[in-house]
């Protein structure tokens, strides 16, 4: 099957167009009418919903979206949105549209959309899609790599920690954050000796909603200069909490506007929950060792990446960690199995990793001038976004690594 007909058929199993970034969507509908339906509707893992009482006050501007339903009340809650002006979230109202009165004054409000009673849910996703993408066009968001385990044991961890150091100092003024996605027996905070975790991905997750970039701060834990980890604590047998995909995509639309490269040590390969973040990366580094057992693994996950997640291979990198030339299982007939086509190697230098993982030391700390140190750079250059000019130069991989 080809990959043009697998994207034709998941956008036929698609009924909604993927939103630009997550939206928090609070509706106010004392009387009921329309909250069933839109409990039903909007089922997605990029929306969060809440109803609001008459109590609450109306949400401020920024990732929120408030969701009118006509009522007999509604009148006060616009007084309070034109005391607002500037602070007022975006707007969709839903009404009856020979109420021309209601209609003016949505409209004086800046209103995304004005809808009928009786809408048909393809209009109200499209007033969605039109406020995620004004919200996105306006946000800086970081590029996100996640770096997974073709099979496990590959080295995605020590990877992780040495790419993510080497992506903080490719500019001086950027900020590289690692999110330690595996729950249960997360590691990196230990690759990288840090001692002090101040929160977890779990409790990132859980509080995701309402957390701002101050609360973020207080959650994420300093690892070296201009590198910060979000590591993994084992969750307590009492602890009922269960990661969701929504709260997942809430968070890491938070971590990426408040970093400039974001990386993910996502070892243990993908799970409902952590789908978000595969969907949002800009690039999926496929670790896989140079035996045929770890080939067998690593098409597996190929095909779940491709087929089932719908994610391009133009954004698959295949990493080939320890690798050895003179193994007959050479990178042509890598390439020519996988039928991905850029693939980087990392040399085989056991002893060094061991130590480093010992010590929680990054290779650089242990020997500046080593080949790994120069790798790690230079893959960092390979996901930074380029410049023409820089563009236009050779890479060192393809004349050094056997880039593909």
């Amino acid at each position: 099957m080809t990959d043009a007909k697998i994207v034709e058929l998941e956008s036929a199993l698609s009924p909604h167009t993927p939103l630009a970034c997550p939206l928090q969507i609070s509706v106010m509908d004392p009387d009921g009418r329309l909250w069933p339906e839109l409990q039903s509707q909007l089922q997605s893992s990029q929306l969060q919903l809440r109803r609001l009482s008459e109590q609450d006050a109306a949400p401020k501007a920024g990732r929120q979206l408030l969701l009118l339903v006509d009522n007999s009340m509604i009148s006060i809650v616009f007084d309070e949105l034109e005391r607002r002006q500037m602070a007022t979230p975006p707007l969709i109202v839903v009404g009856d549209p020979g109420n021309t009165a209601l209609m003016r004054r949505a409209m004086r409000l800046g209103a995304v959309d004005f809808l009928p009673f009786d809408y048909q849910p393809a209009e109200l996703w499209s007033a969605l899609v039109r406020v995620a993408d004004k919200q996105a066009a306006s946000a800086s968001l970081a590029p996100v790599t996640v770096v997974v385990n073709g099979k496990p044991g590959s080295g995605a961890s020590f990877i992780c920690a040495n790419l993510g150091y080497a992506l903080g100092r490719h500019h001086d003024d950027d900020k590289t954050l690692l999110v330690d996605a595996n729950l249960h027996y997360g590691s990196l905070a230990d690759y990288l000796n840090v001692h002090d975790k101040q929160g977890s991905l779990a409790g990132g997750m859980e509080r995701a909603t309402e957390m701002d970039a101050m609360a973020l701060a207080g959650m994420v834990s300093p690892a070296r200069e201009r590198l910060d980890v979000l590591p993994s604590l084992p969750a307590s047998f009492n602890d009922h909490y269960q990661p969701t995909a929504k709260h997942c995509a809430q968070l890491m639309y938070l971590l990426r506007s408040q970093y400039q490269q974001v990386v993910v040590d996502l070892s243990r390969g993908p799970e409902n929950w952590n789908l978000p973040m595969l969907e949002c990366a800009d690039h999926v580094l496929v670790v896989m060792q140079q035996s045929l057992s770890a080939l067998r693994e690593t098409l597996y996950l190929l095909k779940r990446l491709r087929h089932e997640l719908g994610i391009p291979k133009t954004r698959i990198i295949l990493l080939i960690n320890r690798y050895d030339k003179r193994k007959d299982l050479s990178l042509k007939k890598i390439e020519q199995t996988t039928e991905v086509t850029h693939i980087l190697t990392l040399l085989n230098d056991f002893t060094m990793a061991e130590n480093c993982t010992d010590l929680g030391k990054l290779v650089v700390e242990i020997e500046k001038k080593h080949k790994l140190v120069r790798v790690f750079d230079d893959i960092a250059d390979e996901i930074t976004p380029q410049d023409e000019e820089q563009a236009t130069r050779p890479g060192l991989l393809k004349r050094w690594f056997g880039r593909h």
